[in-house]
């Protein structure tokens, strides 16, 4: 989540084309459930102002009830049907979303200190090794989710709960982590066996989404693995197209665009946040990736 869009989660909004309730900065949820005409696109229901790529510093899930939502989720276009949902953890780095015609969906975003925690522990790794997961729903996990849904929007937008909010909010997102957690569990005979492989690009490219900001060369990567740098980079390369720079420079500047886009940060203190040595190194690193400098891509990106 974006800067932009947590700082609108500190009230409920309640959008035309849809509706968001908010529990502070720890807690978003949004559907399109109740929409008479279904035209809107998940972003202008949470947040009018998000600009893609953005980065996700919370964990999100969305459930699509009916229709089809499409995304790019680090790097890869993803399809999410009807009776599905998706997880895409801290980290992972979304350059657009998009319903099909008369899609319905719920979307919630939380932080992973204070909600879901013990997902990933259950085997959310088994799903999926690049930090996004898609599960397929049975109708009646599907139906369970939405009446526990239906209970936290109304926690969450209803003044009455004010006082207990928290205890009662979390208590609703304990019965849906465990409804997805039970789903994980009968899918999970289905999924096909981890390779070791698959087990070093995911290690990878979490490592990358922790480290990006700090730690550019491939070395410290095949250090943090236990690997050789050319092992790592020939499983890597085989397991995703892409060699191990390419996931390190993508981070880094999507990041940067993320940053410039949000108007909050100059370009010298996007080098300062993304450690570079000063603005000018950056300035040729951004380049070499984009084709212009970041003065220039702002105001292309203005027009």
């Amino acid at each position: 989540m974006n800067m932009d869009a947590k700082q609108k989660m500190d009230s409920p909004v309640v959008c035309p084309n849809g509706r968001t309730a908010a529990m502070g900065c720890d807690l978003l949820v949004a559907d399109n459930l109740d929409v008479t005409t279904v035209s809107a696109q998940i972003d202008s229901i949470v947040n009018d102002r998000v600009r893609y790529p953005m980065r996700l510093s919370s964990t999100c899930i969305i459930i699509v009830v009916e229709g089809a939502v499409r995304l790019n989720a680090n790097f890869r276009e993803l399809v999410v049907s009807g009776g599905s949902c998706v997880i895409a953890r801290d980290g992972t780095i979304i350059e657009g979303v998009t319903l099909e015609q008369e899609s319905r969906f719920i979307l919630m975003m939380f932080s992973r200190d204070v909600i879901f925690g013990s997902l990933e522990q259950h085997g959310l790794n088994r799903l999926d090794t690049m930090q996004v997961a898609m599960l397929q729903l049975q109708p009646q996990y599907m139906a369970m989710i939405k009446t526990a849904y239906h209970m936290l929007f109304t926690i969450l937008s209803d003044p009455s709960f004010e006082s207990n909010r928290k205890a009662t909010a979390g208590a609703c997102l304990g019965v849906i982590e465990g409804i997805i957690m039970q789903a994980t569990d009968n899918h999970s005979e289905s999924l096909t066996k981890v390779s070791r492989q698959d087990e070093i690009v995911a290690r990878f490219v979490q490592c990358v989404a922790d480290n990006y900001r700090s730690h550019r060369e491939l070395g410290f990567y095949a250090d943090q693995l236990g690997l050789s740098l050319k092992y790592m980079s020939h499983v890597v390369y085989g397991q995703t197209g892409r060699h191990p720079s390419q996931w390190i420079k993508d981070y880094v500047i999507l990041d940067a665009k993320t940053m410039l886009r949000s108007g909050r940060y100059s370009v010298q203190q996007v080098a300062e946040e993304l450690n570079f040595p000063n603005q000018s190194f950056f300035g040729k690193y951004f380049k070499e990736a984009v084709g212009i400098s970041p003065k220039k891509w702002i105001k292309q990106d203005d027009r």
